[in-house]
């Protein structure tokens, strides 16, 4: 294992992809099983009295690399530049997250509990069908604001759509430029890069160093560890005189359970394009490892 960090699947699983439009009437099709728990009496007041949709919220870790926006409000944003809708299994702000940063210009996202019904909504044969429970999350491509939350849901038929605890969250600037390099470069995980193309291994190991979120996430310390990672092997070259450059790293920073802890900086003698970035993190035992402010940067110029 080169890192780690081992390519993994979310634990907030996707369901859908893509918000769909809503036709006029419906066909009693029944709707795919929400993840959440369901009022009883299953009732509007009911779905807002939920205690556990409060709770999730209110408890909902802020991811690093994020600034929360509002929590905790019954209405999901009405923004520019929106992005997408996922369905996931759990109230996943982590997992809200990274699937923003997997996706290009994405800089905030919103998670929210959603009452939905359990049958596409029909005037004639079903016009207000049981409900069921979505944990949603929606990406933007522009920072957001409390204002912005403007969606109380919407009637299908007979049926209301309402929204509880909602969370929204604004991305952190990109870290710093560094001198003699080009970057940063945003990535949507860690790299985990294949051999190249002659069957070689460009990896040259990784770098750690603790991290705490009261100082400054700063990828200078990538920059130093892969400058004297070349001066090293200038210094122990092979019997033929040649020695690895270290052109292209990958600084990053791992959380545990949403705690940042250390700066990764995975060093490399050839760059790598974000396509390669899907070293996400993994669990160990019980505890929840991601990845989060990925970024990357390439050596402008090699110096013989």
């Amino acid at each position: 294992m080169r890192s780690a960090l081992v390519l993994s699947a979310l634990a907030g699983t996707v369901l859908a992809e893509h918000r769909s439009l809503i036709g006029r009437d419906g066909t009693c099709k029944p709707q795919p099983a929400g993840s959440g728990p369901v009022a009883s009496p299953d009732s509007i007041d009911g779905f807002f009295a939920i205690p556990e949709l409060q709770t999730l919220s209110s408890t909902a870790p802020t991811p690093d690399g994020y600034t929360a926006a509002f929590t905790g409000l019954n209405a999901s944003l009405n923004a520019n530049k929106y992005m997408g809708l996922w369905t996931l299994t759990s109230y996943d702000t982590i997992g809200c997250a990274s699937l923003c940063d997997k996706t290009t210009g994405c800089e905030a996202f919103n998670m929210y509990s959603e009452r939905d019904p359990t049958l596409d909504p029909n005037a004639s044969n079903c016009p207000n069908p049981a409900s069921l429970t979505n944990y949603k999350c929606t990406l933007w491509g522009d920072f957001v604001s409390e204002s912005q939350a403007k969606n109380l849901g919407q009637w299908r038929n007979q049926f209301q759509v309402v929204i509880t605890g909602s969370n929204a969250y604004n991305k952190v600037p990109a870290p710093c430029t560094v001198p003699g390099y080009d970057g940063p470069t945003q990535l949507g995980g860690a790299i985990n890069a294949p051999l190249d193309s002659n069957r070689h291994d460009t990896y040259m190991g990784v770098r750690v160093y603790p991290f705490n979120e009261d100082q400054e996430y700063d990828p200078t310390v990538c920059a130093t560890a892969c400058t004297s990672q070349t001066s090293y092997n200038k210094g122990h070259p092979a019997k033929d005189g040649s020695y690895q450059t270290c052109r292209f790293f990958n600084s990053w920073i791992q959380s545990k359970d949403a705690v940042a802890y250390e700066v990764h900086c995975g060093l490399y003698n050839q760059t790598w394009s974000p396509q390669y970035a899907t070293n996400y993190g993994q669990y160990s035992g019980n505890s929840r490892i991601t990845v989060s402010r990925s970024y990357s940067y390439t050596l402008s110029e090699v110096v013989a």
